[in-house]
């Protein structure tokens, strides 16, 4: 049985959120774009910019991790057919420059063709993250 995107889209943050990256990997296109809030790039945010592949996936979580220690991410709803997904909900991170909680409500676009991630977009409170970063 297909997958649908929904379910595509949990397995991966499960990959993602477990530090599987070579299974969040197996899921992904190698032409797949990734974007966080900003898809122009931003010297003051390694997470804002276009992603593209294996290699941009890998340097947009790095740049996660670089950023923000995880914390509490709830998923509210998630709903979508074979090929898109959309899930929202909050979370509650520490800039790890600052130590300052980074607290906002999110939503993630996603996009699959023959069950490969294509497209990853996520967004969330940018003026909540750039004063935790301040």
């Amino acid at each position: 049985m297909t997958q649908t995107a929904v379910e595509l889209t949990q397995s991966f943050l499960g990959a993602i959120f477990s530090g599987a990256m070579e299974a969040a990997m197996a899921l992904t296109a190698p032409e797949a774009v990734f974007i966080s809030t900003n898809p122009s790039s931003n010297s003051g945010n390694p997470m804002h910019g276009t992603f593209i592949g294996h290699e941009g996936a890998q340097a947009f979580f790095g740049g996660f991790a670089e950023v923000l220690e995880p914390g509490d991410f709830e998923i509210t709803a998630a709903f979508g057919d074979e090929t898109h997904a959309a899930l929202y909900g909050t979370l509650q991170h520490t800039v790890r420059a600052t130590g300052k909680p980074f607290i906002s409500d999110w939503a993630l676009i996603t996009q699959f063709e023959d069950g490969k991630l294509v497209l990853y977009h996520f967004y969330e409170d940018t003026e909540a993250l750039a004063e935790a970063m301040r």
